[in-house]
């Protein structure tokens, strides 16, 4: 008989520790996965961003000034990076404005000298990148691009005049290399003229493409 009572106050206390002890088990089974993944990871090259802070650049593309047709764009550029997000640009630019549709109507009139018709811009701008990513040409190789925004002031020499003109747009650059990039910009140019009578504000849109080298 009392054997028998120490078997059941033997079997009473190891009942809690073997359910312990299963309880434990079932929780370091239920926290490994049922599959193993068979993932190796893929090394990806991408172009990054020099480790100088200045970029030079050429552009081209067309200047569409108005009354005064489209042009062929010819301009330069100089990028100081003050970090990875914020940059400041100077742009010098050159076109040729055509002629006016009262020109065309009229004949021989002409409102403005050959001279008076070379349009040149300058402008200091602050532009900032609001949407780093990549862009795929391989699934092993990445180019590292931005997606920015600019705007600023300068003048513009147009019509015999020196205009103070404010400009805002917009880009999409692609690091080609570390120290190689492409850019497409749209940009508008906006200045006050009185060429054709009452004065107004005139708005040039300037589409272009750059190829730039960082240094």
């Amino acid at each position: 008989m009392e054997n028998r009572i120490k078997h059941i106050l033997l079997k009473a206390l190891l009942m809690p520790v073997m359910a312990a002890i299963s309880a434990l088990a079932a929780a370091q089974q239920s926290d490994r996965p049922l599959i193993e993944p068979d993932v190796q990871p893929q090394p990806v090259t991408e172009a990054l961003i020099d480790t100088e802070n200045f970029e030079i650049g050429v552009v081209t593309g067309f200047m569409k000034i108005e009354d005064f047709e489209s042009s062929f764009l010819a301009a330069g550029k100089l990028t100081y990076h003050l970090s990875e997000r914020f940059f400041f640009e100077a742009n010098v630019g050159f076109a040729e404005g055509g002629e006016t549709s009262f020109e065309k109507l009229g004949g021989n009139v002409r409102v403005l000298s050959d001279e008076e018709r070379e349009y040149r811009y300058y402008s200091a701008n602050l532009g900032i990148n609001v949407l780093p990513g990549r862009a795929f040409l391989t699934e092993n190789y990445a180019f590292n691009t931005n997606f920015y925004l600019i705007g600023g002031a300068g003048a513009t020499e147009f019509a015999g005049d020196t205009r103070f003109t404010a400009n805002v747009g917009a880009g999409y650059q692609v690091l080609l290399t570390d120290s190689i990039a492409v850019q497409f910009t749209v940009r508008e140019h906006l200045y006050r003229i009185d060429v054709l009578g009452e004065e107004k504000t005139s708005m040039n849109t300037e589409v272009s493409l750059g190829l730039s080298v960082f240094f």
